[in-house]
């Protein structure tokens, strides 16, 4: 039988149910995106596309279809497949995805099936095409790093294993990769790859080489030239380079020399200067790679693994002269792996990542700073059925581990909360008398409600 609860009325709660809107809160949290663990299986290698015109996007090495690459998309109804699920020809790693600015997404990867080489595959909205030839580099490849330039002309740079392991990058233009530069031509081998083109179309290219340090290098005049000078980046072990909306270059990095803590440098006055201090508080383990991303008004974002919280993830904001945490710290399971940073609309900050409390399938989570909602809680995700109800209501594509309750039109409290286990949740409803009540729908630190009608 259901109970009635004699709650405090609260007048602001139901108005704002009433109304069907999303409710502030007054501390910003981190809620998931959609279902938690939206995969079909485990993934390893995700990595996302996002930004602020289009839908967030990940593709991944799908443990249910041999390793093979898998993408999905986020819409109002939820995670939707990108074309078929394992549409690579055999397993891949080292993936890397973007969008040009029509929306078209790109991903590039290790391709198993092919001698390790790179690859590079573009969705025409109903399927997986390639990109020029398979396998694109002469030999294997690893670390690869893909972006758009104006035009949106595709860039890809990776190690390059025929090269001794030195760095290559190549763009797409007339139906083929064409070489900046020469094959391999780095100064070092290339542990770590990331590469950006600024609003000029200047390709910039930042890698490091372990105990070789790292380098920032740039494209003109048909060659590589060093950006800054190599004394600033002696300890630095790079995993991010962006660009600001000033076309100001940014990267996130390690510090060897200071317990691997994660930290940030801009280009200012021709050299690589501090973004603040340390990003985090305790030494970091030097295995993982921070994300890095710059919103238009130039704030800075770091993301990191946070060793000293068992590898769960932090995101930081640089503000005022420091680093803020966005959120809380350590805000996914522990030994959270393969962690992706990207600004969405409104340069909401997003992550990705493989979720060992979800049995290592994908998740992505997206901040909300207590003023905006979440885009899966929006009418197009979620339903009530039937509607009008008389003793069983259920409450469709509601996330699980969501909590649903259920409310009078005084903001009383009339069903208890309820978690949401499978993407629909049942609510007894055979104890409310005829008329209108409020079902809310709470992720995290928010929440949606939805009106219905009980009728007798």
């Amino acid at each position: 039988m259901q109970h009635r609860y004699t709650h405090t009325r609260k007048p602001l709660l139901a108005t704002a149910l009433a109304l069907g809107c999303i409710l502030p809160t007054a501390q910003g949290q981190w809620a998931p995106l959609g279902q938690p663990g939206f995969s079909q299986s485990g993934a390893s290698y995700t990595a996302m596309a996002i930004d602020g015109s289009h839908a967030p996007c990940v593709v991944y090495s799908d443990w249910a279809n041999l390793y093979k690459a898998t993408a999905m998309r986020h819409t109002g109804g939820g995670w939707q497949p990108m074309g078929a699920a394992g549409f690579s020809a055999g397993s891949v790693m080292d993936l890397t995805m973007a969008y040009t600015s029509t929306g078209v997404a790109h991903v590039g990867y290790r391709d198993m099936a092919n001698a390790q080489k790179a690859n590079v595959m573009r969705f025409n909205g109903s399927s997986w095409e390639q990109l020029g030839p398979v396998g694109l580099s002469a030999g294997g490849a690893r670390n690869l790093s893909l972006t758009f330039g104006p035009g949106d002309t595709p860039y890809l740079a990776y190690t390059d294993v025929a090269q001794n392991n030195h760095l290559t990058v190549k763009k797409y233009e007339g139906g083929a990769w064409v070489t900046l530069g020469t094959e391999g031509g780095s100064a070092f081998p290339a542990a770590a790859v990331s590469l950006a083109i600024n609003s000029a179309g200047v390709p910039y290219v930042a890698y490091d080489g372990n105990s070789a340090g790292c380098r920032v290098e740039r494209y003109v005049g048909g060659a590589w030239e060093l950006v800054g000078t190599l004394a600033a980046l002696y300890n630095v072990r790079v995993s991010a380079l962006r660009f600001d909306a000033a076309d100001v270059p940014y990267i996130a990095y390690r510090d060897v020399g200071d317990d691997f803590h994660v930290k940030v440098k801009r280009m200012e006055n021709g050299d690589w200067v501090p973004v603040g201090t340390a990003a985090s508080v305790d030494p970091e383990d030097p295995a993982t790679t921070p994300g890095l991303a710059v919103d238009a008004a130039g704030n800075v974002y770091v993301s990191y693994l946070d060793n000293q919280l068992v590898n769960r993830a932090t995101v930081k904001k640089y503000s005022n002269g420091a680093w803020q945490t966005v959120g809380s710290a350590g805000f996914t399971a522990l030994m959270t792996n393969s962690l992706s940073l990207g600004l969405g609309q409104d340069g909401v900050p997003h992550v990705s990542f493989e979720d060992p409390s979800n049995s290592y399938k994908t998740t992505v989570m997206r901040y909300a700073d207590g003023t905006t909602g979440l885009a899966e809680l929006d009418g197009a995700a979620l339903a009530l059925m039937p509607n009008p109800a008389q003793d069983l209501v259920a409450v469709q594509g509601a996330p699980a581990g969501a909590l649903i309750t259920v409310f009078d039109l005084t903001g009383q409290q009339v069903v208890a909360p309820q978690p949401v286990r499978s993407g629909r949740a049942l609510v007894d409803t055979s104890g409310l008398m005829a008329g209108l009540y409020l079902v809310q729908v709470q992720v995290g630190a928010l929440r949606h409600g939805l009106r219905l009608a009980i009728e007798r």
